[in-house]
């Protein structure tokens, strides 16, 4: 089988996939005032027909784990045909989301029936006050209902992630609450260091903390370092026999980071995108508008 590999041996056994750009949340770190169309580039979103010939292409160079991203990717009408074709037609074996969790709790049954390998929720506190100042949205308690829900019905793969805020979510108090969450809880909580972009400096400056306070934190605490898998993604992982969860680090900024990285981008437009840092793409969109081009 033919492999996705760059110039640097790296191979890419995992692909994001941005289905939307729209999101219902108002997230300081992402979008402060809201979801705004952009007008400078009027392209539509893939539709379905293109989704389908891009993950039989990378199902055929050995691509095996698709994560749909958005903006929020639940708010397309045909979410679920989407997690539909890439199971069932294009041979993709794991297909996970990266989810705010927006009515979770009403949605979880239907993701599991989906099909659905993995989810990753964004929750950035677990204080309910502290949750609604960043997202502009009071959906903490029925977030995590939904996730009992998911629990209830054995759906095993479930991660949490929270941007690393200084002031806001960074105290040993702030860590200690999720260690209690995820000593009950097999569910896996990550921890991703704020990236700078183009346009949040000032935020950047404000918020920003380094992730080695929470790698400090679990060091003295007794975490264990855990290897990766093959299609994992580039996060530093932490188990402790006394807890069902595991405790996690992504961290843009580290030496080793690039290396590690194993993630190619699909925009919402049908860019590919081979750096998280970077915001210029290679339109492939053409390449998908029939079915004798794969």
């Amino acid at each position: 089988m033919n492999m996705l590999r760059d110039s640097f041996g790296r191979t890419f056994p995992y692909i994001r996939l941005s289905i939307t750009d729209v999101c219902n949340f108002k997230c300081g770190y992402c979008l402060p005032n809201g979801y705004q169309i952009d007008k400078s580039d009027n392209r539509k979103f893939l539709h379905l027909e293109e989704i389908r010939r891009l993950a039989k292409v990378f199902s055929k160079l050995g691509v095996c784990k698709i994560r749909l991203t958005g903006g929020e990717p639940t708010v397309r009408k045909d979410f679920f045909d989407i997690i539909k074709i890439l199971k069932n037609e294009a041979g993709i074996k794991k297909v996970v989301i990266t989810t705010n969790g927006y009515h979770l709790d009403e949605k979880a049954k239907m993701l599991v029936d989906s099909g659905l390998n993995g989810i990753n929720i964004s929750i950035d506190s677990l204080n309910r006050n502290t949750f609604k100042s960043v997202t502009g949205h009071d959906r903490l308690p029925e977030i995590l209902k939904g996730i009992n829900i998911l629990q209830g019905l054995n759906f095993e793969n479930i991660k949490i992630n929270a941007v690393l805020l200084n002031g806001i979510n960074a105290s040993d108090k702030d860590f200690e609450s999720w260690g209690e969450f995820i000593k009950k809880n097999k569910v896996d909580f990550r921890y991703i260091e704020l990236m700078q972009t183009g346009d949040n400096l000032d935020y950047f400056k404000k918020y920003h903390v380094s992730s080695k306070i929470f790698k400090e934190y679990l060091n003295k605490n007794n975490w264990i370092y855990q290897t990766l898998g093959k299609d994992a993604g580039p996060s530093l992982n932490y188990i402790n026999p006394e807890y069902k969860g595991k405790f996690g680090i992504i961290a843009p900024y580290s030496k080793d980071f690039c290396r590690s990285c194993n993630r190619l981008r699909i925009t919402s437009r049908g860019d590919l995108r081979l750096c998280l840092f970077g915001n210029t793409g290679i339109s492939i969109r053409h390449l998908l508008q029939r079915d004798d081009q794969i």
